[in-house]
């Protein structure tokens, strides 16, 4: 998995990446910005007990509440990135490391966009109904980042093997490969999202964890074959 970061980032340099990379910028500085809008709006929208003092010191802390809001909703947004972009980055990738792949049959761009607003709506939804134990934990040194990268990282790592998968496989082939991979598939959303959670650098996270994502799809282990038949292997030659 390390192997996989290391050599998404290596092509970064690639010329065929950097319109890619700077499409990818744009779209994902707009959708933080977008994030710390509704993070601001939200805490504003908040304010409105009777006792004044809480008021102001909602507002008063209103501005690392929105940098910690929007850092922790960021990942929202990479599922609307990489349905976007993830055909290009996927097929550079392929193409560099993977010849003899062929080209990918690919998947509808609307049943990306589909998958990628699902996922951004996921990450939100289990994001606000964790909030309370986020802020339990933190009376707990470290439990916050842990239930944070926990959550998200299974929840990246999902979407993000899916949409590669997906190119090639069938849906069931892709749930029995991701079934029979679930720790590095998690492990792999972890590092994905702690990336996210890191100012500057989270802008290309969406390009590095497509990248890194189809170099790890390449490594998992083929699932077990029901017993008294043979295992058909999927379309992704091994």
């Amino acid at each position: 998995m390390i192997n996989a970061f290391e050599r998404a980032v290596r092509q970064l340099g690639d010329p065929r990446l950097r319109g890619v990379i700077w499409w990818s910028l744009a779209l994902s500085l707009v959708l933080q910005v977008g994030i710390a809008w509704l993070a601001w709006w939200g805490l504003q929208s908040f304010a409105t007990f009777e006792m004044k003092w809480i008021n102001e010191a909602i507002r008063w802390l209103g501005g690392g509440a929105v940098i910690v809001l929007a850092l922790m909703l960021f990942p929202a947004s990479f599922g609307i990135v990489i349905s976007i972009f993830l055909e290009q980055i996927a097929d550079i990738v392929e193409s560099e490391h993977y010849p003899h792949l062929g080209r990918a049959k690919g998947i509808p761009i609307w049943t990306g966009i589909w998958t990628g607003v699902v996922f951004l709506l996921a990450v939100i939804a289990l994001n606000l109904v964790m909030l309370p134990f986020y802020i339990l934990s933190i009376f707990i040194a470290g439990l916050g980042a842990v239930l944070f990268y926990g959550i998200n990282g299974w929840l990246a790592g999902r979407v993000y093997y899916e949409q590669v998968a997906l190119r090639r496989l069938t849906p069931a082939e892709v749930k029995a490969w991701r079934r029979n991979n679930a720790g590095v598939l998690w492990l792999t959303g972890i590092v994905i999202v702690f990336l996210g959670t890191i100012p500057i650098l989270n802008l290309i996270v969406p390009v590095v964890g497509v990248a890194a994502m189809v170099h790890v799809a390449q490594q998992l282990k083929p699932p077990a074959a029901p017993p008294g038949r043979p295992f058909n292997p999927p379309a992704v030659p091994r």
